[in-house]
């Protein structure tokens, strides 16, 4: 019997919050995303409701399964990629934002 590499993802909402040069409220630009967890299954239960939505990804080699976070993580990136654009044409003279946070 051969074994199975798995790999659970959920999808999350990414808030990446930044400030526009002479307004005093930060803005926000939310962006759905999938994550891995990195953990078991039963960790992931105590982390989140038991109802979260997630899947189970499962590969036959770890080749398989690299490659697949790894498109994940390109993904991500690209969105994240995305999300830097759409700030930086709404501002004239740079932007400083923090680092995206996770909404459950």
């Amino acid at each position: 019997m051969s074994e199975k590499y798995e790999v659970i993802t959920y999808e999350d909402i990414a808030v990446f919050n930044y400030s526009v040069p002479g307004v005093e409220e930060k803005e926000q630009i939310d962006r759905e995303i999938t994550l891995v967890w990195e953990d078991t299954l039963e960790k992931f239960f105590e982390a989140y409701n038991p109802d979260r939505p997630y899947k189970i990804n499962s590969f036959d080699t770890e080749k398989q399964k690299n490659r697949f976070i790894s498109a994940i993580d390109d993904e991500n990136d690209k969105i994240i990629d995305e999300v830097d654009e759409e700030i930086s044409r709404k501002m004239k003279f740079g932007f400083d934002y923090t680092s995206p946070t996770y909404e459950d």
